[in-house]
């Protein structure tokens, strides 16, 4: 979630810095020098919790709905990626009536980690709020965002996002522009079957909901997208771990490439704060899912419970299931799949969707 600027009646009153040209087109934009928190779900085991987000000044943001024109759909969009970060800004939690004090690190970034923080199973809310002032007259900016803790599930899902359950169109880059730029949260497509898959693996095979991590190549810019579109289609709702915050225009067009390294990070965090779960993984085989999925399993053999690799590549295929069949030697299942039914039926024959 994101915090909310004051109701200005005018944007010649909003803290816009610059000489008269630089406020003219700023104000033209929206584009403000004034605070905003944007706060990421957090996630927990029954000692320890995280909590993260940024700190930035930019666009005043808006969620594009389904009858939006492409106009605004690309101006919000573009917006997106129109911030700028703020360096040690101070930001106070408030969670189950006690309040914890951090400060943002020069990319804007903030967190967390809280241990005996005396919460159950399930999502808790709790409360960000700034409190430096930063801007003259600021108001009180604040969000609220939610903390899930896992203690009784015996699975966790960890997936990626492009072109595993959203279509995306990741290996054909003028394809992916056109559709990052054209549509938005409620216009976005699903991968056909994909939500079907999601839910019955959420519910399980004991009717137990395991929670689920979405950890993807995708910046933090597209947070409120991607947590909207999970919504609109109603995908098991979990934890999103992205990339860095991007800060500028031409940082838009290369939205989703670059290096893949922080996945395998994030993906170890998680597997090092819950020691006595196990894990199935779910990818595409358009970029590193394959490879990056077999070294998490070799480096953790009892573990990774299942792999599951949509297969949108089909050059790709056979290299796929070479890497495949080296980590199921390791004793983990893997399915490549072209069509959602295919990986259903699969997690039916070893228990993790019930029959």
């Amino acid at each position: 979630m994101i915090s909310e600027h004051p109701k200005w009646s005018s944007y010649k009153q909003a803290p816009i810095r610059g000489n008269s040209f630089q406020r003219w087109w700023k104000s033209r934009f929206r584009y403000v020098d004034y605070p905003f928190v944007l706060a990421y779900r957090g996630f927990g085991n029954a000692e320890k919790c995280y909590v993260q987000g940024h700190v930035f000044k930019g666009m005043t943001l808006r969620n594009p709905g389904k009858h939006t024109s492409v106009w605004k759909n690309i101006i919000a969009l573009l917006k997106m990626f129109l911030v700028s970060t703020i360096a040690d800004a101070k930001v106070e939690l408030t969670l189950n009536d006690k309040t914890y004090c951090c400060r943002s690190n020069e990319q804007g970034l903030f967190e967390f980690e809280i241990e005996n923080h005396g919460l159950g199973e399930g999502w808790h809310g709790a409360e960000l709020r700034l409190a430096d002032e930063l801007v003259d007259g600021q108001e009180e900016v604040k969000v609220s965002t939610e903390i899930q803790i896992s203690t009784q599930s015996e699975l966790i899902f960890i997936s990626d996002i492009d072109d595993t359950f959203l279509v995306s169109h990741v290996t054909q880059k003028p394809k992916k522009l056109y559709t990052l730029l054209t549509n938005n949260a409620e216009t976005r497509q699903p991968v056909k079957g994909a939500v079907e898959f999601y839910k019955a693996l959420k519910t399980g095979g004991i009717q137990k909901e395991n929670p689920f991590f979405y950890v993807s190549s995708s910046e933090w810019n597209l947070y409120e997208f991607l947590v909207q579109f999970i919504k609109v289609n109603e995908l098991p709702k979990g934890v999103l771990q992205l990339k860095q915050l991007k800060t500028g225009f031409l940082d838009f067009f290369k939205s989703g490439y670059g290096s893949h390294s922080h996945k395998l990070d994030k993906i170890e965090r998680v597997l090092q704060l819950y020691p006595t779960k196990q894990f199935v993984l779910l990818g595409d085989n358009g970029q590193h899912d394959p490879l990056i999925y077999k070294e998490i399993a070799e480096k953790n053999p009892d573990r990774i419970k299942a792999v599951y690799i949509r297969g949108v590549k089909s050059r790709r295929w056979d290299e796929t299931q070479s890497i495949l069949q080296e980590i199921e030697s390791i004793g983990t299942a893997c399915c490549q799949f072209r069509h959602s039914q295919q990986a259903f039926e699969h997690a039916q024959s070893i228990g993790l969707i019930s029959t």
